[in-house]
């Protein structure tokens, strides 16, 4: 895994557990509003050591009751599923934070296990994917992963950051249909600052 960062300890990250969170580098997608815009593109060289991770983790097993893995996007990694095991083997549960872009992989680790936790971005209504997420994106997708995630008997919510210049409230109500009942949604407020485009920085 490429590892570009780590926080060593959150109390609001995961809900109901002290965690510390991984995030992975790079993601496919490339939204103007992101927070974490210095995760976009994989850079092996300034990630972190993997088994420095885990030895961290062990130390802290007695303090930590979990471990979020976010980003970047988690899911791009083809060996997530082998590096998650080896944090569930430290008997820590495992929250993962996703766009659900990548579907298969969220039906693997639903189906192994290895995820006891899920939080899924909906970035906007279906017909504002492409603007909001800086890309073409494949939307059937989107719908594949909010079903898999919801029915996935894993606890998980999915969240949208408003971004006023960029969503109406009409959009965040039209969004919201997408989300199953029973399952959860969050409003995430908009930091301009931590913005990853400058004109969101600068409030154009």
């Amino acid at each position: 895994m490429v590892i570009g960062g780590l926080q060593r300890c959150s109390f609001s990250d995961y809900p109901g557990r002290t965690a510390a969170i991984l995030f992975t580098q790079g993601c496919n997608f490339r939204c103007p509003f992101c927070h974490n815009g210095s995760l976009l593109s994989v850079k092996e060289a300034a990630g972190y050591d993997e088994g420095e991770i885990l030895d961290f983790l062990k130390l802290r097993r007695g303090r930590l009751g979990g471990v979020v893995v976010s980003g970047g996007e988690p899911t791009e990694h083809k060996d997530l599923p082998r590096f998650i095991a080896r944090l569930k083997a430290l008997d820590l549960e495992v929250k993962l934070d996703t766009n659900g872009s990548r579907p298969q992989m969220v039906k693997l680790l639903l189906k192994e296990g290895l995820v006891d936790y899920v939080a899924m971005d909906i970035k906007a209504p279906l017909n504002k994917y492409d603007t909001l997420c800086g890309v073409r994106v494949d939307t059937e997708a989107i719908c594949r992963s909010i079903a898999l995630i919801a029915a996935g008997g894993v606890a998980h919510h999915f969240r949208t950051t408003y971004v006023k210049s960029m969503l109406t409230a009409g959009d965040l109500l039209e969004l919201r249909a997408l989300v199953p009942p029973g399952s959860k949604h969050i409003t995430q407020p908009f930091v301009a600052e931590k913005a990853w485009r400058a004109e969101l920085r600068s409030g154009r």
